[in-house]
């Protein structure tokens, strides 16, 4: 499939399409440009719309690469700055958001079981003050 194969192309303005393997590679972003709107969102849609959200300075840009990593969003984030050279900016911002550590299914086991004690604690606790 290519860009122009997507229904919304003549409309569209987003810098980055995940149809156009060009724009993946090259293009940049920065957090007050549109976003593409094809669904289902990959996850680099999905950060580009936490970041519009609560980005303090759009005068940095964002990468496809950085844009994929499956990091937390938080208040304060920076892209690179584009008066600077990038690759070394690039190294250091991935190294500074290695991501999210991804749960074995043990583990994501043990999290729901934990979960669920905790409620039945909560439940008890709630029917002893109640009662």
């Amino acid at each position: 499939m290519k860009a122009t194969d997507c229904k919304k192309f003549d409309e569209c303005s987003a810098p980055i399409c995940p149809l156009d393997q060009e724009s993946l590679e090259k293009c940049s972003w920065f957090s007050d440009e549109d976003i593409c709107t094809r669904t289902p969102y990959p996850l680099w849609i999905k950060q580009q719309k936490k970041i519009k959200k609560i980005s303090s300075n759009p005068d940095r840009y964002f990468t496809y690469e950085m844009l994929n990593k499956n990091f937390m969003v938080k208040t304060g984030i920076e892209g690179l700055d584009p008066d600077k050279v990038e690759s070394p900016q690039l190294k250091q911002w991935l190294k500074a958001h290695r991501g999210r550590k991804e749960l074995t299914q043990v583990e994501k086991d043990r999290k729901r079981e934990l979960i669920k004690e905790a409620r039945t604690k909560r439940k008890q606790i709630s029917l002893k003050v109640m009662g």
